[in-house]
Formats: C-alpha cells, structure tokens, sequence
C-alpha cells in the first residue's frame, strides 16, 4: 500500500495527527510528509507540480523502519523504494 493510500484510509481526524506523528518521528517537517504521500504523483501532473508537491520516500532503512513501525506495516519498504528492495 502506498502511503497516501494510507493516510486517506485513516479517518479525517486521524490524518494530520498521523502526520505529525511521521514527521516527528522522522525529524521532519508535516510538509515533507504531505510530499512523501503524493508519491508516485498523478499522471496529470506536469513536472513543475511534481517537483513542488511531490518527493520520494528517503530510501535509507533507518527511515523506511520508521514508517513500516508507524504504519503498523500497512506501507512497506517495497511500496515506498520498490527499486531498492524486492520480495525476494
């Protein structure tokens, strides 16, 4: 599952509050977080809003075990770097 797929599976309420969670559990800002859920971005999108509202996941495994634990492994390393890790 991706992460925005994630975090519009949450109710309302829940979704700043998760992303707050991230942030700081990454030492981030909510912003980054909101990039990190547009990822992969809409095909619409040109390439000046891709790089203004859309950034990949930090592929380190410190940063990927972060969100695997605060997503109760919901999102996985292949669902957010699928280039870095394989299910083999």
């Amino acid at each position: 599952m991706e992460l925005g797929e994630y975090v519009r599976g949450l109710p309302r309420g829940e979704r700043q509050k998760f992303r707050e969670k991230l942030a700081m559990a990454h030492g981030c800002s909510v912003s980054l977080v909101r990039k990190w859920e547009n990822w992969p971005p809409p095909l619409e999108w040109d390439e000046a809003k891709v790089q203004r509202m859309s950034r990949r996941h930090p592929a380190d495994l410190s940063s990927i075990r972060i969100t695997e634990t605060e997503t109760q492994g919901m999102v996985t390393r292949m669902d957010m770097r699928p280039e870095c890790w394989s299910d083999e």
